[in-house]
């Protein structure tokens, strides 16, 4: 038998983290225990010491809370209950402890865990804490030992799931959103509550307090509720089953929840009900790719040519690394910096890197800017080897430690996280110190995972960020920026080899130009021009030049819709001497080349050209990747579906619904998440949404008319896209046709914040509509785009009439541009 003694709701308060407004202080706890035992030997003998006294159990445990036991969580608290508990009287086989924390979240009703731990889980064996008594017989003691372990059973067994995992719950999180199908539904917010349960690994115990202390991302429900109420709050789902089911995804996804039950309420549904709502259990299980997203249409992904595997993943830390350098060419430096942690960092492996950021010097002011960015790296080096070893790849680069503290450097490593690990020495303090102040640290980790738990301070990166970045007193100071070029060609020693932009929609305030110069006899707006005369083609670029572009994008194959494949060593033969030519003449310009095959662009690259423009993002040719990776340049990443002989029948999107845009950003993600995991860093990506490249005319219209949410965080669906029955579904319900719920996406990677380019110059698509078949006349039709993609948020603009592009740009940045 599993018998209770049971106290319940014992109220207790104590110091136990932070409150709802982030404040060390005294606040009320729950606590209500059941003590899994025998009676029946007190229930025959009415003798209290022949059970467990709950009078003992619950004074030892309000004791416990009035001590100044310094604990920080609910996880260690709960611990130090069940083991009081069990140390009332051996006869105390196993608990179940749950605790409510009333004042936990703004706008929950409680937090509360529950677990439940057995005698032998927080002492050991059985046999090693029930000693055999004088006057026991080995018989007797047997049967005593055999009787305890066969009641341990019974009580494990009674428990159920709690045998092998613990419980987070969050009760009532009344949060407000767009959810329902009617009309009035789709123009006024209502409350939602939101039951979350947290099912995670039983901890190993024992455990010092010091480890229960640190909280892990997947079990820590501030983590989880703002990720929660984030997604809630910006949502508009149409249907409760989606709501929930968005929910327990960015847990298991965004949080690493390893399993998870929400119910969702909607007390407003029903006048005679107090609410409808959906509860479901999920695992990462249940949110695999292959079973989130729409399959991959045939010419998507099917023959990339994608032969690169990731790296096993054997390294047993994570290290999150943030890098620094204010000395000579800092974009140089910090390309020196990611190769020397991919190929000279021992036992570890970088993963992942963040945007680059330009920022004025804290602490000692009189100092030229940083350029800042942070990685991931996977490593088998402890902690203060790893220090040393970032020490000696400091040293090697060059860096002279004999400078004033946070003084000028060459190249700064620090430490900012290490596992879950909270250290305080002399020589290295994780988390980083001084995390908490520098947006110059907090921006570019915040690229790579806003989850981050702060363990010292309780916060996530993520939350630390976001406080930093709105407190009126913090100056803005950082930057985000992209390099166009990172050395200069006929400068001998220079000082700085880059050129940087602002190119976030936050920053920018000029549209930056990309000229256009066709070295093809068979281009569809000006075959021919520029490809019989070497001169002629030179005479362009410095036209292009002193008309205003900021970079030429030289191309030697035509990609027109049915364009023939040239071969590598003609498009080689075709783009080459144009840009030792340009280079010849002095022009420092930027130059793409505008190829998808690896072997020309390592021509260009060598040539003189800065940056590759890859129509095909990479899956074209397979060692294009890894040879942009090597050589560290800017990036053009382009979404396109098949080549340009088949990609007008690859133009059908209806496993996305028709989402041309939905389907854009799953597809361009694969491809971003393909770059990066070949070891080409995030600041060196740009993404082009590729107008005319598998879109029919009208599907062009639609990537403009809603190019913010190509790097939106979460997307609505469109209402009329191609093969919606959004009219029918309107006319049944009595809704407006544009009122559309939120959609649910499994990108393989984010694409907030990745510059965008896009280019329309004198496409098809403008001639359809505006009567003109020949391409040098949609020159007005093409300022058009230019203008909606400005206003959407585009960085750069392909064009091929610099100049007067130049005058339309310029009015349209002051309009759209803040």
């Amino acid at each position: 038998m599993s018998d209770k003694i049971i106290f319940q709701d014992l109220e207790v308060t104590t110091v136990l983290g932070n409150d709802v407004w982030e404040r060390k202080k005294k606040m009320p706890l729950r606590v209500t225990c059941e003590i899994r035992t025998s009676i029946s030997t007190a229930g025959k003998t009415d003798k209290i010491n022949e059970s467990v006294n709950y009078s003992q159990a619950s004074k030892r445990v309000q004791a416990f809370a009035e001590s100044n036991h310094k604990l920080q969580s609910l996880e260690a608290f709960s611990e130090k209950v069940a083991t009081e508990c069990l140390s009332v009287t051996p006869r105390a086989l196993a608990v179940r402890v749950f605790i409510r924390k009333p004042r936990a979240l703004l706008h929950a009703q409680y937090v509360a865990i529950e677990i439940f731990r057995t005698r032998d889980e927080v002492f050991g064996s059985l046999e090693t804490e029930l000693v055999q008594a004088a006057s026991e017989s080995d018989e007797e003691y047997a049967q005593r030992l055999d009787f305890a372990e066969k009641e341990m059973a019974v009580a494990k067994s009674s428990a159920g799931i709690l045998a092998i995992e613990d419980h987070i719950i969050v009760k009532r999180l009344s949060l407000n959103t767009i959810i329902g199908i009617n009309r009035w539904e789709r123009h006024y917010k209502q409350v939602v509550n939101i039951d979350l349960t947290l099912c995670c690994e039983k901890l190993p115990v024992p455990m010092d307090s010091s480890k229960l202390n640190k909280v892990p991302r997947y079990r820590n429900y501030r983590t989880v509720v703002d990720s929660v109420s984030e997604l809630v709050e910006q949502s508009s789902y149409r249907t409760v089953e989606a709501l929930v089911t968005s929910i327990a995804r960015a847990a298991v996804k965004t949080c690493k929840v390893p399993k998870i039950t929400v119910r969702v309420e909607k007390p407003s549904a029903i006048t005679f009900a107090a609410c409808t709502g959906a509860e479901i259990t999920r695992t990462a299980d249940d949110f695999a790719v292959s079973d989130m997203s729409p399959r991959a249409s045939a010419g998507q992904l099917a023959s990339t040519g994608d032969s690169y595997s990731t790296v096993s993943d054997s390294a047993r830390h994570s290290a999150y690394i943030s890098l620094g350098t204010n000395v000579g060419d800092r974009l140089g430096n910090l390309h020196k910096a990611v190769f020397n942690l991919r190929k000279n960092l021992p036992k570890s492996r970088l993963v992942e890197t963040s945007f680059l950021y330009e920022t004025l010097p804290m602490y000692v002011t009189d100092q030229a800017p940083f350029l800042n960015a942070a990685c991931l790296v996977k490593t088998d080096l402890e902690p203060l080897e790893l220090l040393d070893e970032l020490k000696r790849l400091e040293y090697e680069m060059g860096r002279d430690f004999t400078v004033v503290r946070n003084g000028p450097r060459v190249i700064d490593f620090d430490i900012l996280f290490y596992d879950e690990v909270v250290i305080e020495s002399d020589v290295l303090t994780i988390p980083h110190a001084l995390l908490h102040e520098r947006r110059f640290q907090l921006g570019p980790l915040c690229d790579i995972d806003r989850d981050l738990m702060h363990h010292r301070l309780g916060k996530t990166s993520g939350t630390l960020f976001r406080h930093l970045t709105t407190h009126n007193e913090v100056p803005e100071d950082t930057v985000q920026v992209t390099p166009l070029k990172g050395r200069w060609h006929t400068r001998p020693n220079p000082h700085e080899g880059c050129i940087l932009k602002p190119l976030n929609p936050k920053t920018q305030t000029e549209t930056v130009f990309m000229g256009i110069l066709n070295c093809t006899p068979d281009s569809f707006s000006d075959g021919g021009d520029y490809y019989a005369s070497l001169d002629a083609a030179v005479e362009q670029a410095t036209k292009l030049f002193n008309d205003g572009a900021d970079i030429i994008d030289i191309g030697g194959q035509s990609t027109r819709p049915g364009a023939d494949p040239v071969g590598i060593e003609e498009e080689i033969r075709r783009i080459v001497p144009v840009i030792k030519r340009i280079r010849e003449a002095g022009m420092e310009i930027p130059i793409s080349v505008d190829t998808f095959y690896a072997d020309v662009a390592a021509a260009a690259l060598d040539a003189g050209a800065d940056i590759v423009n890859d129509v095909t993002g990479g899956y074209s040719d397979p060692k294009m990747l890894p040879l942009v990776a090597e050589r560290q340049c800017p990036y053009i990443l382009m979404h396109m579906r098949g080549d340009p002989l088949t990609m007008t029948s690859l133009n059908d999107y209806s496993e996305f619904d028709g989402d041309v845009i939905r389907a854009v950003r799953f597809e361009i993600a694969q491809r971003v998440r393909a770059a990066l995991d070949h070891g080409i860093p995030r600041w060196n990506i740009i993404i082009d949404p590729g107008i005319g490249f598998a879109k029919e005319g009208g599907q062009n219209f639609e990537i403009l008319r809603r190019l913010p949410a190509l790097t939106a965080k979460n997307i609505y669906a469109s209402a009329k896209s191609k093969g919606s029955n959004a009219e029918e579904i309107a006319e049944d319900i009595g809704t407006d046709v544009d009122d559309q719920g939120f959609v649910d996406e499994n990108l393989a990677v984010r694409l907030t914040d990745y510059p965008v380019l896009v280019g329309c110059s004198r496409k098809r698509f403008i001639g359809n509509v505006t009567g003109k078949p020949n391409a040098k006349d949609r020159v007005w039709g093409t300022a058009a785009t230019v203008t909606s993609a400005i206003q959407g948020g585009a960085s750069i603009v392909r064009v091929h009439d610099v100049a007067e592009m130049y005058d339309v740009a310029r009015v349209s940045d002051s309009i759209y541009r803040v």
